[in-house]
């Protein structure tokens, strides 16, 4: 493995390796227990941000930020892959790299829209400062029909009174005869903002201003912005760096992430009027969530189910982090729902009810359950290595103090939400090898969650009815 304790190393290009040395690192990521079976994942290296999400000529698109080398935040790539159903992949490898001046240094988060027939990849170029550090420009290229990416350049450049280098992950809408971009950063005061672009086309766009939200001090960078509107809503997400609650219930995470349901905002004004913020998930293990329209008039949700600051067992065999599943968005009452897409459902292949324990055969399955206002679910192995979700009737929780892996544990070994709905419902889990993604409160309250149990063979439960599905592997094909 590359020592990747030298900064240096991290901006590595693929040509700076032998072929031996990826197909070391890619064999041992394969063979990996933890290593997830319907999940999108990365062959090898870390994977993070999903980017560029869309629905375009007939299939989702998915990119993601992607270092190929190791299991750590290096020289970023977008990759690319597709699919019509959510089971079936097409893998068309790496669709940018970071080979031109002002992308140098990696090809940074950004998001996607249809533009004559044509998809838009807006996205963060990274290159070096002239003063030292980086410096960050959003920055434009095209897909056609063919999957093919074409770079165009430099759309908007920082603006040095206003920003420091932090200034990035741009998000896109348009209304009549005006194109918008909505730019993530961190002020020269340090605090988070974020930065208002307009203009006929997105070749010319000019500085607003930044968005008044309605909150003062709410972190010191805005990362990872997305943006939508539907129906008489806006919908802002956001990923705040330097926030936190006393409460235990929340902002537990180094990095957290909120949302705001509210107006449209109104970029006469830089104003968007919202109802306050809520956070989005309450796992572990849950970041960056960009979404986007399909076909059917769904918003989908994709994020990254991992984090920046903590080291995972897996980073031993080369690799680190993969994609949460899909989700449908809902708004209710200013209120985001989160559901799987239905057709997860298609990955069934065998079906088993259990009350009180099964021995699990497979460590990739989905559980729907029917709980009680006191209820418990644990998967274990045969030596007691478990983590377990539950709830007392007022609150969940879910605990991984108990794994056969401890990672992470100064951002703490326990996760609170307050249960919204306390008589008995039903519960969606969704387990992969090393990830658990739980809906309760019919998808108000979600949980997203690494966890390392060796060996997992047993899953015990009380307060509980319901269903076990083992889910097959995704089938992708490779168009590289």
């Amino acid at each position: 493995m590359i020592d990747f304790t030298n900064r240096k190393n991290r901006f590595l290009n693929l040509i700076d390796v032998p072929k031996t040395y990826i197909e070391n690192i890619k064999e041992k990521t394969k063979s990996d227990a933890y290593y997830p079976t319907y999940h999108v994942a990365p062959h090898h290296g870390l994977l993070n941000d999903p980017n560029g999400l869309s629905f375009y000529k007939g299939e989702h698109h998915i990119f993601y930020q992607w270092f190929p080398l190791g299991p750590v935040h290096g020289l970023k790539h977008w990759y690319h892959v597709s699919t019509k159903d959510f089971v079936h992949y097409c893998d068309h490898g790496i669709a940018m790299y970071p080979d031109q001046t002002y992308d140098s240094y990696g090809c940074y988060s950004g998001s996607s829209l249809e533009v004559e027939g044509e998809l838009f990849l807006f996205y963060t170029g990274n290159r070096k400062s002239e003063k030292g550090g980086f410096n960050q420009s959003q920055c434009l290229a095209k897909m056609d029909s063919s999957n093919l990416v074409k770079k165009i350049g430099v759309i908007v450049d920082r603006d040095e009174t206003v920003f420091t280098e932090n200034f990035r992950d741009p998000v896109v809408f348009q209304r009549t005869n005006h194109s918008f971009l909505l730019v993530g950063g961190e002020t020269i005061d340090n605090q988070g903002a974020l930065a208002l672009y307009k203009g006929e086309t997105f070749y010319d766009l000019s500085y607003q201003g930044n968005i008044d939200i309605g909150i003062n001090d709410f972190g010191h960078m805005w990362e990872c912005p997305n943006y939508y509107e539907q129906g008489k809503n806006g919908v802002l997400i956001l990923s705040p760096q330097g926030i936190s609650s006393f409460s235990k219930y929340d902002l537990k995470n180094v990095f957290s992430v909120v949302y705001f349901v509210g107006e449209k905002i109104d970029v006469e004004n830089n104003m968007f009027k919202n109802d306050g913020f809520i956070e989005l998930d309450k796992g572990f293990d849950f970041y960056a969530p960009q979404t986007y329209e399909d076909e059917k008039g769904r918003r989908i949700l994709i994020g990254w189910l991992g984090n920046s600051k903590s080291e995972y067992p897996t980073d031993k065999n080369g690799w680190a982090h993969m994609l949460t599943i899909p989700r449908e968005l809902k708004i209710k009452d200013n209120v985001l729902f989160q559901e799987p897409v239905i057709e997860l459902k298609d990955l069934r292949a065998s079906s088993h009810n259990f009350e009180r324990e099964i021995r699990l055969i497979s460590g990739s399955f989905e559980l729907e359950c029917e709980i009680q206002d006191e209820f418990g679910i644990t998967l274990q192995n045969d030596e007691g290595a478990n983590i377990t979700f539950s709830s007392n009737g007022e609150e969940y929780c879910l605990d991984r103090s108990n794994m056969s892996e401890l990672y992470a544990e100064r951002f703490g070994t326990e996760r609170y939400a307050i249960r919204k709905i306390k008589e008995k419902h039903n519960v969606k889990i969704f387990v992969d090898q090393s990830s658990m993604e739980i809906f309760c409160d019919n998808g108000e309250t979600v949980f997203t969650t690494r966890f390392f149990i060796k060996d997992l063979s047993h899953l015990t439960a009380y307060g509980v009815k319901g269903k076990l599905h083992y889910l097959s592997s995704l089938q992708v094909t490779s168009t590289r």
